[in-house]
């Protein structure tokens, strides 16, 4: 039915356009006979193959802006998406510095049971027991509860000493170089190490971001600038507690600080590792130092 009314329709228009029809239908069938001959070649299969490709890639691109409108800009036009907005950095202040424990300046623990000893800083360091254990050693033992190795608490104790005398005003506590040496590398035995009776760790310890050497981690230029010879013994040498310790100590000092006030403490412990989340460990582990070494 549909056929023939259509014949009608064709047979209806003017001779002109029955010829112009024609022409077009003849065009039509000549593209087609080309279009056969020349998907029958091997280029013309790959045309075909390049061409269906990308149709196929055009509708899987337009499908994902539609179903994921927020990707779309992204990757579809080469824009990139806007940064977050950065967290402001947080700003920590201790209310007030650490507690500073008991000080190291002790002379050797006398018969009366229950008290602390008391002596000049010259005489804790000089002074020996019957059993031949110096003042700062008798002290770390008493100290030994806290679960720092004897060997490192002689040390920050006698960097206490050393910085009382060099960095008059600092007032430099041992509990903050304890809380730097649990912090750094639990007090010189990170990975199995320990301290050896010289002072020296076992094994050198060497950081893996940057290089950073010893029991106290210090990059090797600011060692550099900051070494020192804590023990005497004429070498410098970051792998020995006594001198990283002593050298943490002036670096701490230096300034002018007073690490009595919070601001002073804070900028110095924020000095040697610029980060606030480092400084309320530090602060955290010195501050139970000292409150549990006066219990």
């Amino acid at each position: 039915m549909w056929f023939a009314l259509l014949l009608r329709r064709v047979a209806a228009l003017p001779a002109r356009a029955l010829k112009a029809l024609w022409r077009a239908l003849k065009a039509a069938g000549r593209g087609l006979r080309a279009a056969w001959r020349g998907l029958r070649a091997p280029a013309g299969r790959l045309g075909v193959q390049v061409a269906v490709t990308a149709l196929a890639l055009a509708a899987t691109l337009t499908a994902g802006w539609f179903l994921v409108p927020g990707a779309g800009p992204a990757w579809s036009f080469g824009t990139e998406p806007s940064p977050e907005a950065e967290e402001a950095p947080l700003v920590l202040t201790p209310e007030n510095a650490p507690a500073a424990g008991l000080p190291a300046e002790t002379g050797p623990v006398g018969e009366t049971g229950g008290e602390w000893p008391t002596g000049t800083p010259t005489e804790a360091a000089a002074s020996d027991a019957a059993g031949g254990t110096t003042g700062l050693e008798s002290w770390a033992q008493r100290l030994s509860a806290l679960g720092i190795p004897q060997r490192a608490l002689v040390a920050y104790g006698r960097a206490e000493l050393v910085s009382a005398a060099e960095n008059p005003g600092c007032n430099l506590p041992w509990t903050t170089l304890a809380g730097i040496g649990a912090t750094e590398t639990n007090h010189g035995t990170t990975g199995g190490n320990s301290i050896q009776a010289d002072g020296t760790t076992m094994t050198e310890i060497i950081g893996s971001g940057y290089a950073e050497m010893g029991p106290m981690q210090f990059l090797p230029s600011t060692w550099e600038h900051w070494k020192a010879d804590g023990d005497k013994d004429g070498v410098y040498n970051p792998h020995d507690i006594d001198d990283a310790v002593t050298a943490a100590a002036n670096y701490l000092c230096h300034g002018g600080r007073d690490l009595t006030t919070p601001t002073g403490w804070y900028e110095a412990v924020h000095s040697y590792n610029p980060r606030d989340d480092y400084v309320q460990k530090v602060f955290d582990r010195a501050d139970e130092y000292g409150r549990q070494s006066t219990v």
